[in-house]
């Protein structure tokens, strides 16, 4: 006659599958970011070509960003708007209210909104809080890249042949630890278009970011430290 199968045997298998589950969820989830990682990159690729297309159309001139018009006080931690409103909400948005990157979309060069979003983003401003906004809601419109406006030596003009190429020109949000959407890195965009994952083994980068006071200024001191672990050489810039 055969053994039953138990209450004890049941709760041992319960038990091992547990164990097992744990064992595998770590590499699930790394997996998992894997892939965001790879579609976040893919994401800045396509907004690579877009910047292409534009400074080409536009005497090599990068999308203009007023949140750097003022050089003596840049609010650099603003350029992740894409979309101001200055209306309050009273009124259809125009083609004059992208700012930045948002340009590209205003001009069609990028028509998929989700190009500017992460899959890995945790923090305040994921696509789904947008999305009405971006089929013409009136509103402001946050995405996920930061734009630094400028080449790293600060022209406004696109030069891939350029020493300054070598630096970041756009990169995953910096503007607070909940927006370092991969935590161990970024995906950046050189100023040669060209896009790259840059660990951050030291934490200079998230240390940089997280640090009390000026967010403006914490972005600002944030892009010579990726450019340097990219290789571009300390400079006067």
């Amino acid at each position: 006659m055969r053994a039953a199968f138990t209450l004890i045997d049941l709760m041992v298998s319960i038990v091992i599958i547990g164990v097992l589950i744990g064992l595998l969820l770590p590499s699930i989830a790394k997996i998992n970011e894997a892939s965001r990682r790879v579609i976040c990159r893919s994401n800045m690729r396509q907004i690579s070509i877009g910047v292409s297309m534009f400074a080409s159309d536009n005497l090599q001139f990068l999308p203009k960003t007023q949140f750097l018009a003022n050089a003596s006080s840049p609010r650099s931690a603003s350029t992740t708007t894409v979309r101001v409103d200055e209306s309050g909400g009273s009124r259809a948005p125009r083609a004059t209210d992208y700012d930045g990157l948002g340009l590209l979309f205003a001009k069609e060069y990028l028509v998929a909104p989700k190009i500017f979003y992460c899959p890995s983003h945790q923090g305040a401003n994921p696509f789904s809080k947008y999305a009405a906004q971006w089929a013409g809601k009136p509103g402001v419109i946050v995405e996920n890249y930061q734009y630094r406006g400028t080449m790293a030596d600060g022209t406004r003009m696109l030069n891939v042949t350029s020493d300054a190429a070598m630096g970041a020109l756009i990169s995953d949000a910096l503007t607070s630890v909940q927006d370092f959407s991969h935590k161990s890195g970024l995906n950046v965009m050189r100023g040669d278009l060209s896009v790259t994952w840059l660990a951050d083994n030291e934490k200079k980068i998230i240390t940089t970011i997280s640090r009390l006071g000026n967010k403006d200024k914490n972005v600002g001191d944030t892009w010579p430290i990726m450019d340097q672990a990219m290789g571009l050489p300390p400079t006067d810039y």
